[in-house]
């Protein structure tokens, strides 16, 4: 950075300053201003929950441990809805209403299932906005944001073939809707929208292969959770057992309360006005009963492309890894234990007897806390070198000036305090010089013997909150200096006036100010400190009573929001077909000595299959189908929908299977009868003729 000189308030000249936020692992990303604007109002919800309920009981603090516990209510409750769910599409409405009858039995189970799947979003979701906002989805963080939204589509696809297996209104919306995606896919032989056309078309084959992948795929949502975690130390799959056991009496009593609902039986001659969705699974209806088959596909891949590449779109160039000197390694594996991101294995070398530590710059996210675990000073932090702060520190306490030394946390209460990176003096912190550090584990407790030794004071300051930027740091650091983990701060060599450590969430500059001065002006090095958060019982009542409202009613809410399908026609004509047209080109036999292969013919094509539709003897559609198959060479496939007023109404469906345009292979002509909001089809092969709903 270029010296630049500015004079403040304060009378303090920085000749070279900076702010201890630039001392964080990883560099500011793409738009870091305006996302970290949306983090403070997150944050600020966040400790409003913090003052009524105790860390370990607020649900916005262990949104990533509450998604995993209700995904394991569900898949529990999952595996019991087995033992009175029929799997077939002719009786699973009718086992799924007799589920409900029984209030206290199945019904609860299905109504546990269905809410604890929903938390399972809703968490999620917040656990990812979170991770967002806190911008930890770039450099070693790639994989754990890629599995994360990998992780979210699973869980929305087990949900979504989920309510397809009631077999009522919604679960024919979603089969319709699948149907129209997938046939867009030329993966498949025929259409599958025909297998949805009346109630006789639809295959119990098809349906036990949705609750088959429905049952499965959970053991595919275990694999990517494993892959989510595996990097992390001490990961937090679960939460507290009082926060567990808080949320589950939520889920029992939503249950009992409110059961959950279900839709009418599933009638393919029929289109409902309009029923309940479950918004958190079932939000694609709204775009597969609007949009094409290709622009959904064209917005649900831009959607994916935008969200797993976000490491990349918006991240920027990392900083420079930790590295070893594996000679002064003395094999204490303490690194080894509190490396967060799994980053560090223990190797055995020629040189040496003992195993030295190695760190993997693919995994290292340049936190800095294995640098204040290394006694012999082994590992080297590029971005921040232990011995040059050493060197520069001793420079100030020579000096004239404050012998304070602050020592504050990129992403803690000081992260906006400005500095002089000569001189270590700040306006902001008026009698300390200041250090800023990644984290506040980069510190060794070496650091504040040495000052005390000279006569110095040094305050220790970490962040708090449930997504620090380098996770367990200020857990590992309250260790140390708890004397639980080593190396420790030895409070037999510190007194308390020499040496105070703060953990302070970012945002409260206000508060550190404060601290900083109490620390320096109590000549016993005591002070009233922070003061606990008022949690009195109505403030308690209250906060509980917010959050049963704000994530118990989304949870509930959502799952009971109505849909309005659009506009459609008062009745619909559906004509489906599928014939094969006459041979053409057909070509000379084989010229071959190999006599298996004499008389065989050169490639069959076919042609195009024509179809007409008269309404009242107008024609409403005509079009040529034209054989499917890489050589056109197999049936030709149409299905086509024509809107019709209510009333009695003569259809007429031609099929040509030659090339004469006058020449009609089949016809259907018939007086038909149209109802308000159903349909009728007519659909033809070659098996059995033309056939009426």
């Amino acid at each position: 950075m270029p010296l630049e000189t500015s004079e403040t308030n304060s009378g303090i000249t920085l000749l070279a300053p900076v702010s201890v936020s630039e001392a964080r692992p990883d560099r500011p990303v793409r738009g870091d201003a305006a996302i970290a604007a949306c983090e403070r109002v997150l944050t600020k919800s966040e400790r409003y929950v913090d003052g009524g309920l105790p860390r370990m009981l607020n649900p916005l603090a262990y949104s990533g441990a509450l998604a995993g516990f209700n995904f394991i209510v569900a898949a529990v409750t999952g595996i019991l809805l087995l033992f009175w769910y029929k799997t077939s599409v002719h009786t699973a409405h009718e086992s799924v209403a007799a589920m409900d009858a029984q209030w206290w039995g199945a019904g609860f189970v299905r109504t546990l299932h269905r809410y604890s799947s929903d938390a399972c979003v809703l968490f999620s979701v917040i656990h990812a906005v979170k991770v967002f906002l806190a911008r930890k989805f770039g450099g070693a963080r790639w994989i754990a944001w890629v599995t994360g939204v990998l992780l979210l589509g699973l869980i929305w696809l087990d949900g979504w073939l989920g309510y397809w297996l009631t077999w009522d209104q919604r679960a024919q919306a979603i089969a319709a809707g699948t149907a129209k995606v997938l046939d867009v896919l030329p993966i498949f032989p025929e259409p599958i929208a025909r297998s949805f056309l009346t109630n006789g078309d639809v295959n119990s084959l098809v349906f036990f292969a949705v609750f088959f992948a429905h049952v499965l795929l959970p053991i595919a949502i275990g694999v990517v959770i494993w892959i989510h975690l595996v990097r992390l130390k001490k990961p937090k799959f679960l939460p507290k057992r009082g926060l567990m056991i808080a949320t589950g009496v939520v889920l029992i009593v939503l249950s009992l309360a409110i059961p959950a609902d279900l839709a009418a039986p599933a009638d393919m001659a029929a289109y409902p006005d309009s029923f309940l969705i479950d918004w958190f699974y079932l939000l694609p209806l709204y775009l597969t009963d609007r949009l094409s088959g290709p622009m959904f596909w064209v917005l649900s891949l831009g959607l994916g492309f935008v969200l797993f590449s976000l490491p990349w779109t918006l991240g920027r160039k990392r900083k420079r890894p930790a590295v070893v000197n594996q000679k002064n390694c003395n094999g204490c594996t303490q690194c080894f234990q509190d490396c967060p991101y799994e980053a560090i294995t223990m190797v055995g070398i020629d040189s040496k007897d003992n195993l030295v530590s190695l760190i993997d710059p693919n995994r290292c996210v340049s936190c800095g806390i294995c640098v204040g675990s290394c006694d012999p000073g082994a590992i080297a932090y590029p971005e921040l070198d232990r011995p040059e702060v050493r060197d520069r520190v001793l420079d100030w306490l020579q000096e004239s000036g404050p012998k304070a030394v602050a020592f504050l946390c990129a992403d803690g209460a000081g992260r906006g305090v400005r500095f002089d990176t000569e001189t270590g003096l700040s306006p902001d912190l008026p009698g300390y010089r200041v250090v800023g550090i990644p984290c506040a584990a980069w510190l060794h407790s070496s650091f504040a013997e040495m000052i005390a030794k000279r006569g110095g004071r040094t305050l220790l300051v970490a962040c708090e909150g449930s997504e620090p930027r380098c996770r367990l740091g200020a857990e590992i650091t309250a260790d140390r200096v708890g004397g639980v983990r080593e190396p420790y701060f030895r409070m037999d060599r510190l007194s308390p006036e020499e040496f105070r450590f703060l953990q302070i969430e970012g945002g409260s500059l206000a508060l550190l100010k404060q601290e900083a001065s109490d620390f320096l002006n109590t000549p016993d090095g005591e002070t009233a400190g922070r003061q606990s958060p008022d949690r009195t019982l109505l403030r308690r009542i209250l906060v509980v009573a917010v959050l049963i409202v704000v994530l118990g009613g989304a949870t509930v809410g959502f799952t009971r929001l109505a849909y309005i399908p659009p506009d459609r026609p008062p009745s619909m004509l559906i004509v489906s077909f599928k014939l094969a047209g006459q041979e053409k080109n057909i070509g000379q036999d084989v010229d071959t000595e190999l006599g298996h292969l004499k008389g065989m013919k050169g490639r069959v094509e076919l042609e195009p299959v024509r179809l007409r539709i008269l309404v009242d003897g107008q024609v409403v559609h005509e079009q040529s189908y034209a054989p499917r198959g890489i050589h056109e060479n197999s049936a030709s496939v149409g299905a086509v929908e024509i809107p019709m007023g209510t009333g009695k109404r003569r259809v007429q469906v031609q099929l040509g299977q030659t090339a004469d345009v006058d020449e009609w292979t089949w016809a259907f002509d018939e007086e038909l009868e149209f109802d308000q909001s159903h349909r009728r089809v007519v659909q033809f092969d070659s098996s059995h003729g033309f056939q009426l709903d």
